[in-house]
C-alpha cells in the first residue's frame, strides 16, 4: 500500500525531487497540501527556485496563484507572487505584490527596498528608484551592498550620469570581494566609459565583468544545452527527414514569430509593431520554452519506451534519438502542445479575437523546426544586424544568466555561437522552403528609415499603415513590462549611434571576425578593418 505523505515529510520530499530536476512533481506535492488549506512556504520556495533555473515561469504562476487564494493575508504568499511577476517582468504588478508584503508583514528587510528599487528602475522611474535605495541605506545592510550598487549604476545609466559612474564606481568597487553582482557593475562601468569614448577602458571593464561572471556561474560551453540543440537540429533537419513527417491540421490561430540573434534589434522592432492597433506583441514570453519542455518530456518517454536510450551512449546519440520523435508528433500531441502555448499566451496578455499575435524571442531561431510542427503555416520576421555589433553588444551586456546568455561571457564563444545559429537558420529556410514566409529587416535600415521599414513589415503581415508605430517610444513607456536589456534604449526616439559601434573595438574584435564571414557576405555587411 502506498504511504501517505505527511506535512512533516513534505519539505524533504520536495527537495529530493527538485534536486533531480523534477520540480513539476515537487510542485504537485506542494499543491496537494495547498488544496487542503496548508501552505509550506519553504517547500514552495524550493519549487520556485528550481522552476526559475529552468526558466519555467508558468510553473511559478501555477504555484503562486493558488497559494495567494488560500492565504491572502500572509506576506509570504505575496512574496511568492512577487517572484512570479519578477520572473515575468511585470513590474507594476510586482510593485502591487510588494505593497501587500508590506501590509501583512511585521517587519521589512533590505530585500523589500531592493525589489522596489529594481521595479521602479525597470519602469523607467529613476527618481523613485533612488528614493528606495536611500531607504535601504538607512538599514546599513552590508549583504545588500553589491546588488544596491548595481541598481544605482543602472539608474545612473538611465539618467546618463556617465561621469558620476566613471568617477565613483572604481572607488566603490575597490576592495570588494567578487560576487554575482560585481560582474554586472563592471559592465555598467563599461557602458559609461563607452559613452565617453574611452573604448580601451570600456572593453577592459566588460572583460573583467565577464571573467567574474564566468567563474561564478561555472557554465561549460561544451555542456551548453542550446548549443547542443543547435548541433542536433543541424544533423536532423534534412529535406528527406522533414518529408517523412505526417501532415497535421492547421490551428485556428497562428502567431507570427519574430526572431534573429540576441542584440540584433528585435526589441526595437517589436515595440514599433506592437504600437499598431491591430497587433498584439509578446516580448520574450516563455511560450515556446514551455512547449519545448513538454514536448521533450513526451519524446523522451517515447524513446525510453522504445529502448533507444542507453547510458553508455554519448549525449549526441541520446539527443538524436529523442528529437527524432518530432516527426512522430501526431494530432493528439500537437493539440496538447498548442493548448499549452496559448495557456501561456493568456498569462501574458488579453488576446483579442482578430489581432495579429507576434511573439518576439530572438533565439526561437533555434527551434523553427518545432515551431513549424505546431504551426505549419507560421510566418517569421527575422531581425538582422552587423554580426560584429551583435556579438560585441552581447559581450558588454549584463544578461540574466542562462545557457543561452552564458555564450556571451567569452568573445570567441559568442562569435562561434552566432555562426552556428545563423547556419541553422539558413538550413531551416532551405529545408522548409521558407523564402516567402520570412521577412528580413536590417537594424541599420530600420534606424535610418523607420517608416519605410515599418511599412514593409506591415505589408508582409497584410496590415494597413498606422501612424501610431512612429510613436513607439511613448508606447514602450506605457507597457511597463519590458523584459530585455534593451528596455532603456527603446523608450527613446530613434538613434543610430549603435551602428558600426564595433569599429571602436576593432583591435579586440579582429580575431573573431572570421566567424562572421558567411553572414556578412549574405547580408551585405563590411568586415574590413
Amino acid at each position: 500500500m502506498k504511504q501517505v505523505l505527511t506535512a512533516k515529510e513534505l519539505p524533504s520530499s520536495v527537495k529530493i525531487l527538485c534536486e533531480k530536476g523534477d520540480y513539476k512533481s515537487a510542485s504537485q506535492l506542494v499543491l496537494r497540501f495547498v488544496a487542503k488549506g496548508y501552505v509550506d512556504y519553504g517547500a514552495a520556495d524550493f519549487c520556485f527556485r528550481s522552476a526559475l533555473g529552468y526558466d519555467d515561469v508558468q510553473q511559478i504562476y501555477d504555484l503562486a496563484e493558488p497559494i495567494v487564494r488560500v492565504a491572502p493575508k500572509d506576506w509570504r504568499s505575496w512574496q511568492l507572487m512577487y517572484q512570479a511577476y519578477h520572473a515575468d517582468a511585470r513590474w507594476q504588478d510586482a510593485l502591487t505584490a510588494l505593497s501587500k508584503v508590506r501590509k501583512w508583514s511585521d517587519s521589512i528587510n533590505a530585500e523589500y527596498f531592493l525589489a522596489r528599487a529594481e521595479a521602479y528602475e525597470r519602469l523607467l522611474d529613476p527618481d523613485s528608484a533612488l528614493k528606495e535605495l536611500a531607504e535601504l541605506d538607512k538599514l546599513n545592510d552590508k549583504g545588500a551592498e553589491s546588488r544596491a550598487l548595481l541598481l544605482w549604476g543602472n539608474v545612473q545609466l538611465q539618467k546618463k550620469n556617465y561621469k558620476a559612474l566613471i568617477d565613483q564606481l572604481p572607488q566603490r568597487l575597490n576592495g570588494k570581494k567578487a560576487d554575482r553582482y560585481m560582474g554586472g557593475v563592471l559592465k555598467v562601468l563599461g557602458k559609461a566609459l563607452d559613452a565617453k569614448g574611452e573604448y580601451g577602458a570600456a572593453f577592459s571593464a566588460a572583460t573583467k565583468g565577464n571573467q567574474i561572471q564566468s567563474k561564478i556561474e561555472s557554465r561549460l560551453v561544451s555542456k551548453n544545452a542550446i548549443r547542443r540543440r543547435v548541433e542536433v537540429f543541424r544533423t536532423l533537419f534534412t529535406k528527406d527527414w522533414v518529408g517523412s513527417w505526417s501532415e497535421l491540421s492547421s490551428p485556428s490561430r497562428t502567431p507570427v514569430f519574430m526572431l534573429g540573434f540576441p542584440r540584433s534589434g528585435t526589441t526595437l522592432l517589436e515595440q514599433v509593431l506592437d504600437s499598431h492597433p491591430e497587433i498584439q506583441a509578446m516580448e520574450e514570453p516563455p511560450t515556446m520554452a514551455t512547449v519545448l519542455r513538454q514536448s521533450t518530456s513526451w519524446m523522451q518517454a517515447m524513446a525510453t519506451q522504445a529502448g533507444l536510450l542507453h547510458k553508455s551512449s554519448g549525449w549526441k546519440s541520446q539527443w538524436l534519438s529523442v528529437m527524432d520523435y518530432i516527426k512522430a508528433i501526431g494530432e493528439e500531441q500537437v493539440r496538447g502542445f498548442r493548448e499549452t502555448y496559448f495557456k501561456v499566451v493568456d498569462q501574458e496578455l488579453q488576446l483579442r479575437e482578430n489581432s495579429v499575435l507576434i511573439e518576439k524571442m530572438p533565439l526561437n531561431t533555434v527551434d523553427i523546426g518545432l515551431i513549424l510542427r505546431l504551426f505549419p503555416d507560421a510566418k517569421f520576421i527575422v531581425s538582422l544586424r552587423h554580426p560584429a555589433d551583435c556579438v560585441l553588444s552581447g559581450y558588454m551586456q549584463n544578461f540574466k544568466m542562462n545557457d543561452a546568455m552564458a555564450n556571451f561571457l567569452d568573445l570567441d564563444n559568442a562569435a562561434s555561437f552566432y555562426k552556428h545559429v545563423m547556419k541553422l537558420l539558413w538550413q531551416y529556410e532551405e529545408v522548409f522552403d521558407l523564402k516567402d514566409r520570412m521577412h528580413y529587416i536590417r537594424y541599420e535600415d530600420l534606424v535610418m528609415d523607420l517608416e519605410g521599414e515599418a511599412r514593409k513589415a506591415l505589408d508582409f503581415l497584410g496590415l494597413p499603415w498606422d501612424d501610431a508605430v512612429l510613436n513607439y517610444d511613448e508606447h514602450a513607456k506605457q507597457r511597463g513590462t519590458l523584459a530585455t536589456p534593451s528596455y532603456q534604449g527603446v523608450t527613446q526616439k530613434i538613434y543610430d549611434s549603435s551602428k558600426e559601434r564595433w569599429r571602436n573595438y576593432a583591435e579586440w574584435m579582429a580575431p573573431v571576425l572570421p566567424h562572421f564571414k558567411e553572414a556578412a557576405e549574405r547580408y551585405g555587411y563590411d568586415l574590413s578593418l
